[in-house]
């Protein structure tokens, strides 16, 4: 069978995506070979990968995929990430910065600008632009020539998978975005909205394919063809056209952005939204919803209220449900559309509080998300973030006692037994003490790989310690100088915190295990295996490589992976009780009524620490990833990745108190204080709320 001709044109490029390079996936990496070998013999351009490079972004996986591409195409790949290459990734990104350099970039290729987005977050499922890309992407676009955007997770067309994406649409509103290509979702779909076109690319690891695009004239105005490429066994391939991207002119659904957007009446469980549809924009239909914050790196339908219009004038309104509410902060999204194309966009409203409730008293920026636990000693708080900035706050009414520049921070610090010290880890590979006063460093180690686990300040024989993490290493540090003591060897990836009952130390690990350490020497006392996955990748997923281990009563450790939780005999190994619940994001909290376990769900129960039976359940409907409960007052109040606060009662398990914080995505356990609950979130917000009476 021949292989058809590809038509030439004055640009030629091709994108690919989701190609997920396992060397134990053998399958796959015959696909590659098909798919790139068909790219260079039509000799694009250039060539884009959207990301998934790899399943887990090991250096074994790096290699399989690199050994696919032709070498006259190596300089001509573009890459980005996807969440595969950073969620679990030992190496904090730098190995893929080191085989493919920064995101995000531009380049400037035959009239066109071509951009590189990078909105995965480290050790995090779903995607987060955060202000300083978008004030990049604000400054580095120019206004008068045609833009293509490419990126791991696809946008608007129910897509949920970046938390501030209506950020990114107000970025963009002024600027020539004419294409989007995207992957992540293993789906073929174009989608036409807000002044451009977004195609998202079926997935490579499934399917010999890719996409070809082509620069060419179109009735007097440039446009980009996309054909979908399918590569047979024996080379043939199979072509069909897919869409064609306008260059020029206003692009579709950006003349129907609304003007006036009014929101009423939130109070009374009935939200009346009236928008004005643009003037140059003939709208045909708008409908309206309150944004799915409780959608979580997914897709979802939603629930769309049909506006309807008023008269003859350019006003749509109708009413929103809005009774299930918590009281907070909240978004409305609107869609107004016309002739095959959308403008999608958001505005907020509030819905408020009654007497007794939750109050904001402060707020505070950090460059940045805050991901890591809050530190607190003496009514002051401590938020670190992944913008490299660690700042000191008093928790009463939010004045800034000091700041100070780091690398980054994507877990929470941890006082000294004294509270003098605060210990700070960093994926610039240091584990810096400050003085928790001033905020100047007492010392710094260089752990020789980032430190992307909790430090556990704990006692080793006579000898205040530090227990962290690094790459693949277990060390156990002195706290008074960073000296080391010992080092173990954890045989994967642990972004979690250890715990230590003076006689071993506790810790998780990628490689599937649970481990017990000799306090003294940092000998392994024994191994207990969480999960029967074989390979790997299968191995890191399902093994406890992002848990805050916990100490029970009776000589009991609790360890915990996205399947189980096992209480383990401390002195042999053994598992004493286990329960179907995966509680290793969320820590877990010991209370007088029992243990307070939280699952990924947001399923809460208490559990007798002794028996591991359960004394009561209560869902609470969101996601809870990272961020576990605090105790204050009689109350556990949990913090939602959704920005969901509830306050529940440990003794009964029924919900008391609900708050929606703000719009962005939370991973920070909270910290209390007094009458005041500090919050952190991806925004880099701090809060402090005063607690009700």
């Amino acid at each position: 069978m021949t292989t058809p001709s590809i038509q030439r044109g004055s640009l030629r490029f091709a994108v690919v995506t989701d190609t997920h390079a396992n060397p134990d996936k053998p399958v796959r990496l015959e696909l590659l070979p098909r798919i790139f070998a068909s790219i260079e013999r039509h000799d694009p351009a250039f060539v884009l990968n959207c990301g998934d490079i790899t399943d887990y972004g090991d250096r074994s996986e790096y290699d399989a995929y690199l050994s696919t591409v032709p070498q006259s195409l190596r300089e001509r790949v573009w890459h980005v990430p996807g969440n595969h290459e950073v969620r679990w990734d030992v190496n904090a990104a730098q190995l893929y910065r080191e085989l493919f350099g920064p995101a995000p970039y531009r380049m400037d290729r035959a009239g066109l600008q071509v951009v590189g987005l990078d909105p995965t977050q480290l050790l995090q499922e779903p995607g987060h632009f955060g202000a300083e890309q978008l004030r990049w992407l604000a400054g580095n676009l120019r206004a008068a020539t045609p833009g293509v955007l490419f990126l791991h997770f696809p946008l608007g067309a129910d897509h949920y998978h970046l938390n501030d994406q209506d950020a990114f649409f107000e970025t963009v509103a002024g600027l020539p975005v004419r294409a989007v290509f995207a992957g992540h979702v293993h789906r073929e779909t174009v989608y036409r909205f807000n002044g451009f076109t977004q195609v998202t690319a079926a997935a490579a690891k499934n399917d010999a394919v890719y996409y070809w695009v082509e620069r060419h004239v179109d009735g007097g105005h440039p446009v980009l063809a996309v054909t979908t490429v399918r590569v047979a066994a024996d080379g043939s391939e199979s072509r069909q056209e897919l869409t064609t991207i306008p260059l020029s002119g206003n692009g579709s659904g950006r003349l129907l952005e609304p003007g006036r957007v009014i929101i009423d009446g939130a109070r009374d469980g009935t939200a009346r939204v009236r928008v004005e549809a643009g003037r140059d924009g003939a709208a045909a239909g708008v409908r309206a919803q309150v944004y799915p914050q409780h959608v979580f790196g997914a897709r979802a339908a939603g629930s769309w209220v049909e506006l309807e219009a008023t008269g003859r004038s350019r006003w749509f309104s109708g009413d929103v449900d809005v009774a299930d509410l918590p009281p907070g902060r909240h978004r409305m999204q609107l869609r107004v559309s016309s002739d095959g194309a959308t403008h999608e966009s958001t505005r907020a409203f509030e819905v408020p509080a009654g007497p007794g409730a939750l109050r904001e008293r402060w707020t505070a920026t950090l460059a940045g998300s805050v991901q890591g636990a809050l530190a607190e000693r003496d009514g002051v708080v401590v938020a670190g973030s992944t913008g490299g900035e660690v700042a000191a706050f008093d928790a009463a009414d939010g004045r800034e006692r000091w700041r100070r520049e780091l690398g980054p921070v994507y877990r929470g610090a941890a006082y000294t037994a004294d509270g003098a010290v605060l210990v700070v880890p960093s994926a610039d590979h240091r584990l810096t003490a400050l003085d928790a006063v001033t905020g100047e460093p007492v010392w710094d180690r260089d752990l020789g790989a980032p430190v992307l686990s909790t430090p556990l300040v704990t006692t080793l024989g006579s000898t205040a310690a530090v227990v962290v993490s690094a790459g693949r290493t277990l060390s156990a540090l002195a706290a008074a100088d960073g000296g080391e003591l010992w080092s173990a060897d954890l045989g994967g990836f642990f972004a979690g915190r250890a715990a230590c009952d003076g006689e071993r130390v506790y810790a998780g690990s990628g490689d599937g295990y649970a481990y017990a350490f000799d306090a003294g020497t940092g000998e392994r006392a024994w191994a207990f295996n969480t999960t029967a996955r074989a390979f790997p990748y299968g191995r890191l997923l399902y093994g406890p490589w992002d848990d805050t281990v916990e100490l029970l009563p009776g000589g009991l450790v609790l360890f915990a992976t996205v399947a189980r939780s096992y209480a383990v005999d401390r002195a042999s190994g053994a598992v004493r009780w286990d329960i179907a619940a995966g509680c290793m994001y969320p820590p877990t909290r010991a209370t007088d009524d029992g243990l307070l376990l939280l699952d990924e769900w947001g399923r809460l129960q208490l559990v007798d620490p002794a028996s591991g039976t359960t004394t009561w359940r209560t869902e609470l409907g969101v996601r809870t990833l990272n961020a576990g409960p605090v105790v204050a007052g009689g109350t556990a109040w949990v913090i939602a990745t959704t920005g969901l606060l509830a306050g529940v009662d440990p003794g009964s398990g029924e919900v008391g108190h609900r708050r929606q914080i703000g719009p962005a995505n939370t991973f920070s356990t909270p910290a209390v204080t007094g009458s005041t609950l500090v919050v952190a979130d991806q925004d880099g917000t701090v809060r402090g709320l005063t607690l009700p009476q």
